[in-house]
């Protein structure tokens, strides 16, 4: 999943391109196909003796035993949006359903692939960039709920989202903002965002095997969290307003080098 090295080569051919008049008029509405599975390959068990088993075209994941079990679930995956330039648009959701389950850890990581298509709808044209697939890493611990008064987090239990026990983490690997393609002669630039995604504690990142610093979100014990991953294309660079007003996630970005129009491109 390092493809950094694919990064700076994209950088390095777009460099080429500074300069070039807008010859057309700029996209004002794109539509978006994102397609999203977990990859089989990437489940890592944790312990417990309950492996995760993926069904449903490989969109959902759960474990546990037949009594009671925890998941994550992807929806929406597949379908064509209309994503208007310069507005925030949801894509697909990640929904963690947290419930106590017989034996400690369950997942400790998987790799979620999306696969995205543009086409400009306005003004129409039949090129289209991608399909281009990216990867999206995920570290992930499930919390023992009652292992003293200190959660996995380092926050206090039964307190806040730890208030019915200590809350499960979910860490995304890596950030990414402004990744730049050019589409009929003019540059657009790329973000991904999620709602309920933000910075962890140390020891939270720490914890579900992260470096310090990390992004992610943490579910409370016997219910549901949803994240909702949301896209913007802009026309120049993206400013962020304040640090941390909006989580930036993302992944392997580099793998989406759209340079020039094409109707395929490799991945």
């Amino acid at each position: 999943m390092n493809n950094f090295k694919l990064a700076h080569a994209a950088i390095a051919a777009l460099a080429c391109c500074v300069g070039v008049a807008q010859a057309t008029p700029l996209v004002t509405d794109w539509t978006v196909t994102d397609t999203a599975t977990f990859v089989p390959a990437s489940v890592q068990p944790g312990g417990g003796g309950f492996n995760p088993v993926l069904t449903n075209g490989n969109t959902q994941l759960h474990w546990g035993d037949a009594a009671q079990q925890s998941g994550l679930i992807i929806t929406n995956s597949g379908g064509s949006i209309t994503v208007p330039t310069g507005s925030l648009t949801s894509t697909v959701q990640i929904t963690h359903d947290n419930f106590p389950i017989p034996a400690g850890n369950s997942l400790t990581s998987v790799d979620i692939l999306a696969t995205l298509t543009l086409q400009a709808l306005n003004p129409a044209n039949v090129d289209t960039l991608g399909p281009t697939s990216i990867n999206f890493g995920v570290h992930f611990l499930e919390t023992t709920n009652e292992p003293g008064n200190i959660c996995a987090d380092g926050g206090t239990n039964h307190v806040g989202i730890n208030i019915n026990g200590c809350a499960d983490i979910f860490v995304i690997q890596e950030n990414s903002l402004n990744f730049p393609f050019i589409y009929d002669s003019n540059q657009y630039f790329l973000s991904f965002f999620a709602n309920g995604f933000g910075t962890l504690s140390d020891a939270a990142c720490i914890s579900a095997g992260a470096a310090s610093g990390c992004r992610g979100f943490e579910t409370a014990e016997n219910g549901s969290t949803t994240a909702d991953f949301k896209l913007l294309i802009t026309s120049t660079p993206f400013q962020v307003p304040e640090p941390g007003s909006m989580a930036l996630i993302g992944g392997a970005l580099a793998a989406m080098a759209w340079i020039g129009r094409r109707k395929q491109l490799p991945v």
